[in-house]
């Protein structure tokens, strides 16, 4: 007589295998639930915030174009928003794009404003200060900016009534005795100064001495 071992007849047929599976049950939920979400139906999209979404790509593009030209800051770029009449909160949205790209930075913008536009124009602090104040940087980035640099604008002062000092204007000053030549060099040298945002009292001290030495020249 050949003697059954117990639990073969389940080894035969697999009955109580799955029974065995401590994974069996997590499987079977996993697929349940997996079959839940395909199934469910979807939700209609919401066309407005399609459209929303629209007009962000696009005034994201704008920037990057305008970006592609030179640095723009925070505040320019709010602006060129508006003037296109740009929803508030899509211009949040837009700027924080942006931002998050790492396109955004007032205090790189208003570095490279201040140097270029000393180098380009001879523009003293105080013209360059209401320049990024129109651009609306903030207080803090504009005077770092212009700390760059602060004490060389004497120099840059000196040097731009040199270059409009001529040839002429000099023999004319080592020849008139009555001093009217220098005296409407001098009101043209402090309008221009003035124009430039140099301050007062340094425009008087420049121009004073440059014409002094443009005559003994």
């Amino acid at each position: 007589m050949v003697q059954q071992v117990p639990g073969d007849a389940g080894a035969r047929t697999g009955v109580g295998v799955a029974a065995s599976d401590p994974d069996s049950h997590l499987r079977a939920r996993l697929e349940a639930r997996t079959r839940d979400i395909l199934e469910r139906p979807r939700a209609e999209p919401d066309p407005e915030r399609a459209e929303q979404e629209k007009v962000v790509v696009r005034e994201c593009r704008y920037l990057l174009r305008l970006l592609s030209t030179r640095r723009r800051s925070e505040g320019e770029m709010r602006q060129r928003l508006a003037e296109r009449e740009v929803p508030g909160a899509l211009v949040h949205e837009v700027i924080a794009r942006i931002d998050r790209a790492g396109l955004l930075d007032d205090a790189a913008f208003a570095a490279e404003w201040v140097r270029q536009r000393r180098e380009l124009r001879a523009l003293g602090d105080e013209a360059l200060r209401r320049e990024l104040e129109r651009k609306r940087v903030s207080p803090a980035h504009i005077e770092a900016a212009l700390a760059a640099g602060a004490d060389d604008e004497e120099e840059r002062c000196r040097e731009l009534v040199r270059s409009r000092i001529a040839e002429t204007d000099r023999r004319r000053l080592r020849a008139e005795r009555d001093g009217a030549h220098r005296r409407r060099l001098s009101r043209r040298l402090d309008a221009l100064l003035t124009r430039k945002g140099y301050p007062g009292d340094l425009a008087v001290q420049v121009i004073s001495s440059e014409l002094r030495e443009a005559a003994r020249s």
